[in-house]
């Protein structure tokens, strides 16, 4: 495999705020790409149009670059990213959200997941560490449940919970099936309990027999190791540097997303705005020690996987 290259796809200037990160990318062999006109139709919900304009700055695909897209408004970007790998594969997704919606058939922060599915060339999606509301009642909220049933999708929350939803129950790796109100609901098994790297190993060893694409959005991390656009959830970065490094044992890494840096969202418009106001927390702007703590933790990440994927 060609060695790894970082790459900025610099969409809200994000990243140029972090210099030392900005140093590393460049001695890594990184580009940048600028697409911050594009933004505004990209961010929280994908404009066709912009999309094929992003893939087109994009050039060539080349495998083993780390792309830094900036805020999780943007997270979504990884379908494309996935997309132009062009070969099976599947998908390891650290976040504190499913991305699971399947309606409506955008593609859209909350949906990717879903759209991903879709591709015949997405062999599974391991989701691992939410610790978000999204688990509450998921049918209510459009989740792709059906993939869970089907085995292409395996999500494991940070702690354990129980879902309820009208329906017949069924037993999943991470959850079982018991009974709910009007129906069955699953206990999910939660992250936190147990020994973290043999549940990890456990998960790794069920992969198929394929190469694997990581996905991370740092908003599955604690607010002392991140400061995102969203709500925040309870894995350390320790713990997830941990995990990747115990699937890359098992399957080659071919690729790997990373969002969850801090940006102000301008010029959404009202139908992105609203989206904006429904789906996540509002921030103010961040500070100077935001923008650091960002900066280290994406560091950490860029250095993890230099040892990874060299």
């Amino acid at each position: 495999m060609t060695a790894m290259r970082a790459r900025i796809l610099d969409l809200d200037g994000a990243i140029m705020l972090q210099p030392e990160m900005m140093d590393a990318c460049a001695r890594s062999g990184g580009i940048r790409t600028a697409a911050g006109d594009l933004a505004p139709r990209l961010r929280l919900q994908a404009d066709r149009g912009a999309l094929a304009d992003l893939d087109t700055r994009l050039g060539p695909h080349r495998a083993g670059d780390v792309h830094f897209i900036g805020s999780g408004d943007f997270h979504h970007l990884a379908l494309l990213l996935v997309e132009r790998a062009g070969r099976p594969l599947s998908i390891v997704h650290f976040d504190n959200h499913p991305d699971w919606t399947a309606w409506p058939s955008s593609l859209n922060c909350g949906s990717w997941v879903a759209r991903a599915l879709e591709q015949p060339n997405v062999l599974r999606v391991i989701t691992l560490g939410p610790d978000s509301s999204d688990l509450a009642a998921p049918q209510t909220k459009g989740a792709a449940l059906g993939y869970l049933r089907e085995g292409r999708l395996e999500l494991h929350p940070f702690a354990s919970s129980r879902t309820f939803y009208a329906g017949r129950g069924f037993a999943v790796p991470g959850a079982t099936a018991a009974p709910g109100l009007n129906g069955d609901g699953l206990v999910w098994h939660g992250l936190e309990d147990g020994d973290w790297h043999m549940r990890i190993s456990e998960i790794a060893a069920r992969l198929p027999d394929a190469p694997v694409w990581i996905s991370l959005d740092k908003d599955v991390l604690t607010e002392t190791e991140a400061l995102t656009n969203w709500d925040q959830g309870r894995l350390s970065l320790a713990e997830t540097l941990e995990a990747i490094s115990i699937f890359a044992r098992h399957r080659p890494v071919i690729g790997m997303d990373v969002c969850g840096d801090f940006s102000p969202a301008h010029n959404l418009g009202p139908w992105r705005r609203l989206l904006a106001h429904l789906d996540r927390a509002q921030r103010p702007d961040q500070t100077a020690a935001d923008t650091r703590i960002n900066g280290e933790t994406n560091l950490r990440i860029l250095r993890h996987m230099e040892a990874i994927l060299s």
